[in-house]
């Protein structure tokens, strides 16, 4: 199975720049701008609090999905060919509190981001998206609510033999899964293949809108889940555990028995300091420099700038960001950064994915 070749920019190592730059975070932005940058030359380290580098590639995705021996050979090759240094089980701390996020159990050595930005010459904050959406409804402190990380995580993370970590009991329990993208066709796959009695997904809208697309509903039936659209959750049932979940359908309220309900409804990010560091502000393109927050050798990609996102459109963020701290780094070196026009404004980055014309080259004059 061939590798991900995060280093498709250039056959070789190239000679070293003298340059050192630190990537938080080894999700798909983060692994492609380590790709990008370790194809100039820089010195690239890259902390992550899993024990593996590949963020949610690895350890929220199914396998079947994306191959997790692809995944580690694509980094294995970087960290022995291109030098690239990943320093797992390392949380970069922090303006969330600790044990927030999925996977934060994972870390034995914690780093503030002050001491970063001291240690390189640039810092890249690709830190994902790991904070769960909440239901917002009553009942969903119940025992057996949880969320589509909560349950997904753990059966990617029980191969790395974590303490504490293990994959749900589902075996003859009845499952509700609420939410109709892909993790939530992930989390119903999940519960069937864990021996669960029963399957439904409720999604509020319609077959037609549910962003998984029609064929993974198809897939979902063929193996025994029942497909609820048109259903709104309004209250988690049960006194000490879940005993169902109550929805509303038409005008009427509905229910369910359950014994576990997950709400696959999506992520947040919590990146590190996002305030201090200007990140509203760099969404809304009010910047100087590319992805460059409002530390001046700092830069952010990923979820941790845009929210939730597909893969692909992760690693086009980090590429991104990843050309603009390289150019940054360059102009730096001839101490020239004066050079880039200071009243240019770059404008969102949604408004250009995945085509078009790009205009965030920075432009420096004389040139």
């Amino acid at each position: 199975m061939d590798a991900m070749n995060f280093n498709f920019l250039c056959d070789e190592p190239p000679p070293p720049s003298g340059a050192s730059v630190g990537i938080i975070g080894a999700g798909p932005s983060g692994l492609a701008a380590a790709g990008y940058l370790s194809c100039l030359g820089h010195a690239v380290e890259v902390y992550d609090k899993m024990p593996k580098p590949g963020g949610l590639m690895l350890f929220g995705i199914p396998g079947y999905r994306i191959p997790r021996e692809r995944i580690e050979a694509g980094t294995l090759r970087m960290a022995r060919r291109y030098g690239v240094v990943f320093h797992t089980h390392t949380k970069i701390c922090c303006s969330a509190p600790l044990f927030e996020e999925e996977g934060d159990h994972f870390a034995t050595e914690v780093k503030g981001l002050g001491d970063m930005v001291k240690k390189h010459d640039a810092i890249m904050i690709a830190t994902g998206s790991w904070k769960s959406r909440r239901l917002e409804i009553p009942g969903e402190e119940l025992p057996g609510v949880l969320s589509g990380l909560e349950f997904l995580f753990p059966i990617r993370a029980a191969h790395y033999c974590a303490p504490n970590v293990k994959a749900p009991d589902v075996a003859g329990r009845r499952v509700v899964v609420i939410g109709a993208g892909h993790s939530a066709v992930d989390v119903a796959h999940g519960a069937v293949s864990l021996g669960a009695a029963s399957v439904d997904v409720l999604y509020r809208r319609s077959r037609a809108e549910a962003p998984c697309g029609s064929l993974e509903i198809e897939r979902l039936e063929h193996s025994g889940v029942t497909w609820n659209e048109g259903c709104v959750p309004v209250r988690v049932s049960g006194e000490e555990a879940v005993a169902g979940i109550e929805f509303r359908r038409d005008g009427a309220v509905e229910s369910l028995p359950a014994d576990l309900v997950v709400a696959a409804i999506g992520e947040v990010a919590t990146p590190p300091f996002a305030k201090e560091l200007g990140l509203e502000s760099v969404r809304k393109g009010e910047v100087r420099w590319l992805n460059m927050t409002a530390i001046e050798n700092v830069f952010v990609a990923g979820d941790a700038l845009t929210g939730p996102s597909k893969i692909g459109k992760a690693v086009y963020s980090g590429l991104r960001a990843a050309r603009s701290l390289g150019n940054w780094l360059e102009l730096k070196a001839q101490n020239r950064q004066t050079e880039f026009a200071a009243d240019e404004l770059i404008s969102r980055e949604a408004d250009r994915f995945p085509g078009g014309g790009f205009r965030d080259a920075p432009r420096v004059r004389g040139l």
